[in-house]
């Protein structure tokens, strides 16, 4: 969806509590940017393309603890919160400790949270998943995405590992590849050109190709790049992926050839996303205990 308004815009103002955002509001009222305060080590910010909420993974501590009070935030489609703990471990029979990577399949909201994949109904946030991971030799589960059959396809950062989840055929689960050559791997998403699965690295830096049966080819293997977390492609095939440690997130060409800086002096950008139709990249901000967006031009 393309939106074309005037060049100047206005702002509002709210007063700032923990649990409430700052946007920036278009003339028509369409939020395009918004900053959210209060959070608990976030690790993952998504949109849901259905409706044009959010969501956001807090661990709320450290990211391999089994304490049970990880929570996930609902924001509405302005990025104003809608629930500060939506999902919350601990209350409701709910088990989640460590929540990271976010994905959406139909009305089930499905997390990452050490061994575990976890699924919510993203309306009432209620859980109605819970596959145990732990016989395929998961320690770390970072993010997830999925295809056009609705297959889920999970990293595991410590174990190597991308693991396929056939959501539509019983939750089935298996390993698509298991190889030390995938270098930590992190962030992953979709190609829609390919079908094939691109992946950025926390150990080298790299971004990576996977495809269908497995087979890994290295699309970018720069040395100016290191702790690769989150990725996402834009309508165009550019890809934005950020750097944990550098504070940085990188935009980069559908050839892989050039690779430019689209922000710096952030803190601790972890998985980011993308609100195609708004034309935002969704940042948390792991050790910032915040969120933020930033338009695409």
């Amino acid at each position: 969806m393309r939106f074309c308004f005037p060049i100047r815009i206005t702002s509002i103002m709210l007063i700032l509590t923990v649990s409430q955002a700052i946007p920036t509001i278009l003339p028509g009222g369409q939020a395009y940017a918004f900053e959210v305060k209060g959070l608990k080590t976030p690790e993952s910010f998504i949109t849901d393309p259905a409706t044009g909420e959010y969501y956001i993974s807090n661990i709320n501590g450290k990211p391999t603890e089994k304490d049970n009070n990880g929570f996930i935030t609902k924001l509405d489609k302005r990025g104003k919160i809608i629930k500060l703990k939506f999902v919350e471990g601990g209350k409701e029979a709910i088990t989640l400790h460590a929540p990271k990577g976010l994905d959406i399949i139909d009305n089930v909201l499905y997390v990452t949270d050490i061994d575990f994949v976890k699924g919510f109904d993203k309306e009432t946030g209620k859980a109605v998943e819970n596959l145990d991971l732990t016989e395929f030799g998961s320690t770390f589960l970072n993010d997830l995405t999925h295809d056009s059959e609705g297959n889920l396809y999970v990293t595991d950062m410590i174990s190597h590992m991308i693991l396929k989840i056939e959501t539509r055929n019983g939750h089935k689960t298996s390993v698509l590849v298991k190889d030390e050559h995938l270098r930590g791997p992190n962030g992953i998403i979709v190609n829609p050109q390919t079908s094939s699965l691109i992946v950025v690295t926390w150990d080298s830096g790299s971004i990576l190709e996977v495809d269908p049966t497995g087979q890994i080819r290295v699309l970018l293997d720069s040395k100016g790049l290191r702790n690769l977390d989150g990725v996402d492609l834009d309508d165009a095939g550019n890809l934005y992926t950020s750097s944990f440690t550098d504070g940085r997130i990188y935009k980069i060409t559908p050839d892989f050839k050039k690779v430019k800086l689209f922000k710096e002096g952030l803190t601790s950008p972890a998985d980011i996303n993308l609100d195609r139709a708004n034309k935002l990249v969704l940042i948390p901000s792991f050790n910032g205990n915040k969120a933020r967006t930033e338009k695409i031009q």
